[in-house]
């Protein structure tokens, strides 16, 4: 189901009637809302994420690194940075699944990796991150989770392999952004006219043939992401494991 923009958005930038089953349009509605989900999947391929709830993608098992963040007390409390944010927000569930919590965070605590969001193994979960006195909070809107007392977790054994932690979690943006949605649009529209075979963007004398605008409204939408710097979206740290966060740094 489109969930960036509607029907009746690409109709109304095509300038032609609205879309629909009965009476049947050429193309109908069920068909343009099959070019919309094709353009919707394309702008998540380009951007690398989900810009609506309802597009929400998963990650199963990022591998991610712990990095130590010096208190004003004597324990230290642990960061993760994950690769994808926003996220949805965490819950925890008895034996939970990534429908259930949306995510897990499986953590080397020296001997196994336990699941926080999990609780039957007795871990607290924050509502935020200055609900401190919890074992896990997260920042949803950048990715951080935070681990509490983590040195005690950590100060034995070291993970294997160098894995401190595996996240599981979902993430989107909650409401499209108006340039998402105009993109969005745009290819749609390019989908809809690069079929002759429609005739629905009739040509006259001295206008564009078919598949020039085709092409023009590809290149419009790929404009607009590269314009809002959607495409290639990079973090100021290195999120892959190994890179973010080995040391121990004072907030």
């Amino acid at each position: 189901m489109p969930s960036y923009c509607t029907h009746g958005d690409v109709s109304a930038f095509m300038q032609v009637e609205a879309f629909a089953d009965s009476p049947a349009t050429t193309p109908t509605q069920s068909q343009v809302e099959t070019f919309i989900d094709l353009a919707e999947s394309r702008v998540e391929e380009l951007t690398d994420h989900a810009w609506s709830t309802a597009k929400a993608r998963e990650v199963v098992d990022e591998r991610v690194r712990v990095q130590r963040v010096r208190s004003n007390v004597v324990n230290l409390r642990g960061r993760m940075q994950l690769r994808h944010y926003p996220i949805l927000t965490f819950s925890q569930h008895a034996t939970p699944s990534l429908a259930q919590t949306n995510g897990n965070v499986k953590l080397w605590t020296g001997g196994s990796y336990v699941d926080f969001l999990d609780s039957d193994n007795g871990k607290t979960l924050g509502s935020s991150v200055t609900d401190t006195g919890k074992n896990l909070f997260v920042d949803t809107q950048q990715g951080i989770i935070y681990i509490d007392n983590y040195s005690t977790f950590n100060m034995v054994n070291s993970s294997p392999q160098g894995v401190d932690a595996y996240v599981s979690y979902k993430y989107a943006t909650a409401t499209t952004p108006s340039d998402i949605r105009l993109a969005t649009i745009y290819f749609t529209a390019s989908i809809i006219v690069a079929n002759d075979d429609l005739n629905i963007s009739q040509t006259t004398e001295g206008s564009m043939d078919n598949r020039t605008k085709s092409e023009k409204f590809e290149e419009m939408g790929m404009k607009i992401l590269k314009d809002h710097h959607r495409i290639d979206r990079s973090m100021a740290m290195a999120r892959a494991i190994g890179g973010f966060g080995t040391g121990m740094v004072t907030p």
